[in-house]
């Protein structure tokens, strides 16, 4: 069993020594690590409640998009009576003056 200690205590010794100074890298980022999964849960929370919000506001948003699409068909068949209504009146200017 000491044959096969010996070596492995030969491998093992030189890992400890890397081992150790990121050892104590790791314990200093584990103290900012827990506070920033603290906030994270926090904020996983507040955004629950605003997603149920912005569901329906998107619906609404569909809505109007559709309403507005409609009056823009409107607007653009006034427009088109309009420019039909100016042609027709031009003829009837002109034989009112001459």
């Amino acid at each position: 069993m000491i044959l096969i200690n010996e070596p492995l205590n030969s491998i093992n010794e030189p890992l400890n020594s890397i081992n150790q100074p990121l050892n104590s890298i790791n314990e200093p980022l584990n103290s900012i690590n827990q506070p920033l999964n603290s906030i994270n849960e926090f904020l996983i929370l507040i955004n629950q409640p605003l997603n149920s919000i912005n569901e329906p506001l998107n619906s609404v948003k569909e809505y109007l998009n559709s309403i507005n699409e409609s009056l823009n068909s409107v607007k653009e068949c006034l427009n088109s009576i309009n420019e039909y209504l100016d042609s027709i009146s031009k003829p009837l200017q002109v034989s009112w003056l001459g």
